[in-house]
């Protein structure tokens, strides 16, 4: 099947590309637009598809076959000196960290585990590609951060219905990975046709998740996955479709639902993922216990994935920002909050409320839409809680930082209410 029959690409709209150096002025609301400019970049073999992930997946091939020695994954892994580097700096993550920093790739294989630095060598490995710098970069790593939550709720609920697990987690990685495929073809189109429309975080995605199926299915294709995680990428959307892979693409369609709940409510409680996913009451109340880890896994793959502060050559945002990423009403506050990580944390200043989260001021970049932990003093008590950065913008020689509450315990719901009803 060629990627045109693949993608059911009309002649005519794979003829719908701007003239060389052609400017677009007209003034848009979406993307859609560019969806047919892709699949020309893929009919062409011009889009941008990471590499096979070959090292972390001989690595997973390795631990599965069970007779393994230490040496034998510390030289696969060391094939890659990037992995062998990333892997490094996760093993002295705020997850891993100990008092003495490990230094050596075969001291943190130990201390990370066998069984997850095979899940970890894959995230970091295709994660690399999601986190570069770009005109969308904060679109790419929110679909990127939400792909990494679904592998790790992916796995916990296969756990709790003795599939594998390990299994789960690939497939909840890799399921949406066409959406990072999607926004970094529409910036390549941006600067290839000198295009500054400036679009909401939402329309970017809108557009992303039309055409994410049809590339998700044309990377399963490029990388030569297993028939089973090619079912989940064409059928998560359709699980009745799934056939003998049924059970595992209804654990990745209700991971869907769970990682779009938690992105609307910041207290989650095992009635709310009732309602958001089909599950069972057993289910829901074991997800909800393991929200914090999953927060906690994906903030250490956020530090270890961290890029360059500095741009080689910036280029212009193209998302636009609302003026609060924050529900109203915002309550303006002066407390202590410290920004919890693995290389030190970092004292910062409150400066307002809300419902779903607060802001803060701290002489720190953080990149839009990674997992962070903050602990926010307040006159009783100290409250330990997961966020998601929001917008980070930069305010006199510092940078004023909007995150909202990610997963927040149910010990600590109430706690946060007082301490909003209280200012």
């Amino acid at each position: 099947m060629t990627s045109r029959e693949l993608l059911g690409l009309s002649s005519a709209q794979a003829s719908l590309r701007p003239a060389p150096g052609q400017v677009n002025s007209r003034p848009v609301a979406d993307a859609v637009d560019l969806i047919p400019r892709v699949i020309d970049l893929m009919n062409r073999n011009a889009l941008r598809i990471p590499p096979y992930p070959a090292v972390a997946v001989r690595l997973r091939r390795v631990i599965a076959r069970g007779d393994y020695g230490i040496g034998e994954l510390e030289r696969i892994a060391g094939e890659d000196q990037s992995l062998a580097a990333t892997l490094l700096r996760y093993a002295n993550s705020a997850v891993y960290r100990r008092v003495t920093p490990t230094t050596t790739l075969g001291a943190a294989i130990m201390r990370i585990g066998a069984t997850e630095v095979a899940r970890i060598a894959l995230a970091l490995s295709v994660g690399g590609f999601a986190v570069e710098h770009g005109p969308l970069a904060a679109v790419r790593f929110r679909v990127w951060r939400q792909a990494l939550v679904s592998a790790l709720c992916c796995r916990a609920l296969a756990y709790w219905r003795q599939t594998d697990a390990e299994e789960a987690y690939v497939c909840g990685l890799l399921h949406d990975f066409g959406r990072v495929v999607a926004v970094c073809g529409f910036e390549d189109i941006l600067a290839r046709t000198h295009d500054k429309r400036v679009l909401t975080e939402a329309a970017w995605a809108e557009a992303a998740e039309q055409v994410h199926l049809k590339l998700g299915i044309l990377t399963a294709q490029r990388w030569n996955l297993s028939p089973l995680l090619s079912s989940v990428i064409t059928n998560h959307h359709t699980p009745e479709r799934a056939g003998a892979y049924r059970a595992m693409v209804d654990i990745v369609a209700a991971s869907d639902k769970l990682v779009e709940a938690l992105e609307k409510e910041p207290h989650p409680n095992t009635s709310d993922l009732m309602k958001a996913a089909p599950l069972r009451i057993d289910e829901a109340e074991y997800m909800v216990t393991i929200l914090s880890t999953v927060a906690a896994s994906v903030s250490a793959i956020d530090e270890t994935t961290a890029v360059p502060e500095v741009e080689a050559t910036p280029v212009p945002n193209q998302v636009a920002r609302p003026p609060s990423a924050l529900a109203p009403p915002h309550k303006a506050v002066d407390l202590k909050v410290g920004l919890l990580r693995s290389s030190g944390n970092v004292p910062c200043q409150g400066t307002y409320l809300s419902r779903d989260g607060l802001a803060f001021v701290g002489k720190i970049k953080i990149r839009e839409n990674s997992m962070i932990r903050l602990a926010v003093e307040t006159a009783k008590q100290t409250l330990d809680v997961w966020a998601v950065v929001a917008s980070c913008e930069p305010e006199g020689d510092a940078n004023r930082i909007e995150a909202r509450l990610f997963a927040v315990a149910p010990e600590l719901q109430s706690a946060w209410t007082r301490l909003y009803a209280s200012v």
